[in-house]
């Protein structure tokens, strides 16, 4: 319909609205001439009126208009809402552009090098590759240690956008980023946290212990920190009996709102017939830390004796033997102990590696040093663990290698040595360092850090006991 039209029908419309109100009004008995000429008079009358309106408002564009009205002739007010609506331009000009990038992450391999890195995440980037392998900045990117989380944004086409390496095996914590902007690429390194959460899980032992803990959902890296945290040989995780209730608390680690890795177990809690049982992790500015009961105990030997699972002597520490290859009588200032290919091999106590390679006559070995006057010898290894570097911090207990027959060895074993204040002794009949409580200063530091882990495995506590009552009570109807 044109605008002519519209105006028309509009006219109409309020000519015969004015001719009904008219009419309306008019007393009946006045049906003369002059009522006729009345109409018509109102008629012209409005008209003009109406069509000055719609030109009017015809012409209004994005203008307010206040119209004065008397206040006796309104019966309802409605009001109205200007609503502007955005400038759409700049967005339509966007319609069809697109980010092309996208985000990879992986986490670091034993086996893997730059090269296998950076295909796994998808990125084919000679220049960045170039870049990386002749910049002294990203060297950590060269000698990447495994488990380290690794992103990259890249584009379809495999060229590199960013890339971050996540160095939290060092102290303080820092990423290796790698990024591209118009003036090429560079390389930066700084510090990062993770966000940390608190995740807490309880259950009961039905069956096997290790059966339970994973039917709690309690993760394998969790169960794992549960059972180092006691000796092998006095592990209280695998004593857990039928119907002993469990409750833990660990860390959960984030990166920009993006899960990472389960973090560090920090609270265990077991009770069976009201007795109850609970660790606690203890930092240690010196070593990093340890796990204590709720007395300031801890929870394992400080020193093992025996560094692996399998205890049969071979040949014993000596001041002359025959060695068994050579045939020649010299000293054997260490001990043997006969075990399996591939038996695991254990560090005797926390301590820092000072050697991890080969040896004329012990082939692979490790040597560690336990503070500033003693150390230990771990010799004939078929491999060594690849975490186990120069420098690398050991715990007590933690697996460094693998029985083997390197060097001169007539089968597999172990031949162990400890030596202090440079000088080797009998390490079957050495007093070594069995417990360790903590000093009442640091005692009255772990009560306040425990506090509020003992507080929440008392409400998991509350919670496990509330619903064990609830399963109970619907058993029973």
């Amino acid at each position: 319909m044109t605008s002519p039209e519209l105006i028309g029908k509009q006219l109409r419309h309020i000519g015969k609205s004015a001719a009904a109100l008219l009419a309306k009004h008019t007393p009946a008995c006045a049906r003369t001439p002059l009522r006729s000429f009345l109409l018509r008079g109102t008629a012209v009358l409005i008209t003009p009126t109406a069509v000055l309106a719609l030109f009017a408002l015809s012409h209004i564009d994005n203008e307010s208009v206040a119209i004065d009205i008397p206040k006796e002739h309104l019966t309802r007010v409605q009001k109205t809402l200007e609503i502007r609506l955005p400038d759409l331009r700049s967005q339509m000009e966007n319609i069809g552009k697109k980010d092309d990038s996208v985000m990879h992450e992986t986490y670091v391999t034993s086996s893997d090098t730059l090269r296998s890195l950076l295909s796994r995440l998808g990125i084919r980037d000679s220049d960045a590759v170039t870049f990386i392998e002749k910049t002294a900045a990203t060297r950590a990117l060269l000698l990447p240690r495994p488990g380290q989380y690794v992103t990259a944004s890249i584009l379809e086409s495999g060229g590199l956008v960013s890339l971050r390496l996540y160095q939290d095996n060092d102290t303080p914590t820092k990423v290796l980023e790698v990024a591209r902007s118009a003036s090429g690429l560079t390389a930066s390194e700084k510090p990062f946290s993770y966000d940390v959460q608190l995740v807490m899980a309880e259950g009961t032992v039905r069956g096997l212990p290790s059966t339970s803990l994973k039917k709690s959902n309690i993760p394998a890296s969790v169960i794992a920190q549960m059972h180092a945290a006691f000796d092998y040989d006095r592990d209280v995780v695998n004593t857990l009996s039928q119907g002993e209730a469990f409750r833990v608390i660990y860390e959960s680690k984030y990166i920009d709102g993006s899960f990472v890795r389960i973090g560090k177990l920090l609270a265990m809690q077991f009770e069976k017939n009201g007795k109850t049982r609970e660790f606690f992790w203890f930092p240690d500015d010196n070593q990093g830390g340890n796990y204590y009961d709720s007395k300031g105990t801890l929870t394992r030997r400080t020193f093992m004796r025996v560094p692996l699972d399998v205890k049969k002597v071979s040949s014993e520490f000596a001041a002359l033997r025959r060695h068994p290859v050579t045939g020649v009588l010299r000293p054997h200032w260490g001990t043997d102990f006969r075990a399996p290919w591939g038996a695991t091999v254990r560090a005797a106590a926390d301590g820092k590696v000072v050697y991890a390679g080969l040896g004329t006559g012990y082939g692979k070995y490790i040597r560690i040093q336990h503070g500033p006057d003693c150390q230990t010898v771990y010799a004939h290894l078929s491999s060594i663990s690849p975490n186990i570097r120069v420098g690398s911090e050991v715990r007590y207990g933690e697996q460094i290698g693998k029985v083997g027959q390197t060097g001169l060895a007539t089968g597999p074993h172990l031949h162990y040595e400890l030596i202090v204040g440079n000088t080797q002794i009998n390490p079957m009949t050495a007093k070594l360092p069995d417990t360790k409580t903590l000093s009442p200063y640091q005692m009255a530091k772990m009560e306040a850090r425990i506090a509020p882990l003992q507080e929440k495995l008392s409400l998991l506590r509350r919670v496990q006991v509330s619903g064990a009552k609830t399963n109970e009570s619907t058993r029973t109807r």
